[in-house]
C-alpha cells in the first residue's frame, strides 16, 4: 500500500504487492496475537463445550422445544428466610410446564412441576449427572427430587406414561437449577 498516512501504511506492506502464499511465521505471529486480544476481550465460557453437548445429546430427534415464557421469584419466598424459589413457566402450542424451583439442602433442590393441559405423561429431567424420572398424575402434578445444582432439561413424553411415553416428545430449554 502506498500514499496517505492511515495506520496501515507503517511497515511491511509499504514493501509491495500482498503475498498471496502459504502463511509464513510473521503471519502465526499475527494471528497468534490477534488471538490473544479476543482471549482477553471476549473469553469462551469455560462450561461452553459441556452446555452444547448437552443441549445435543437428545436421542430423540422428532420433537418439539418449549419456550420460556416468564421467569419469577415469590413475594412469599422471602418467608422463608434466605432460601429462594423460583417459577419457571415453558410453553408451546401443546403444552405449558410450570417448575417451581425449591432448595432442598446446600447441594439439591427440589422441583414441583404442573403440565397444562393436566394429563399422566412421563418427565424426566435431564442432568449432568443422569436423567431423573417422574411420573405426572392425571392433574399433570409431578415432583422430582432430589435434583442435583446445575445445567439441566425437562423431557416431557406424552402418551401413555406407564409404557414410557408413546406420543411426542416435549423439551425445554437448558437451565441453570
Amino acid at each position: 500500500m502506498t500514499g496517505g498516512a492511515g495506520p496501515l501504511d507503517a511497515g511491511p506492506l509499504d514493501d509491495g504487492p500482498l503475498d498471496d502464499g502459504p502463511l509464513d511465521d510473521g503471519d502465526a505471529a499475527i494471528l497468534e496475537e490477534l488471538r490473544g486480544v479476543y482471549t482477553a476481550a471476549d473469553p469462551v465460557p469455560a462450561d461452553l463445550l459441556d452446555r452444547v453437548t448437552f443441549a445435543l445429546a437428545l436421542e430423540d430427534i422428532d420433537l418439539e422445544v418449549l419456550r420460556m415464557r416468564e421467569e419469577s421469584t415469590p413475594l412469599l419466598s422471602a418467608v422463608r428466610g434466605e432460601e429462594r424459589s423460583r417459577t419457571i413457566t415453558f410453553d408451546s402450542d401443546s403444552l405449558t410446564i410450570m417448575i417451581s424451583l425449591s432448595p432442598s439442602d446446600a447441594d439439591d433442590i427440589r422441583i414441583d412441576g404442573w403440565l397444562a393441559p393436566p394429563a399422566a405423561h412421563r418427565v424426566e429431567l435431564r442432568t449432568a449427572t443422569g436423567a431423573l424420572v417422574a411420573i405426572a398424575d392425571d392433574d399433570g402434578r409431578f415432583v422430582i427430587e432430589p435434583v442435583p445444582r446445575g445445567i439441566a432439561q425437562l423431557v416431557v413424553r406424552t402418551g401413555d406414561a406407564e409404557s414410557q411415553g408413546n406420543g411426542r416428545t416435549v423439551v425445554t430449554p437448558s437451565i441453570v437449577v
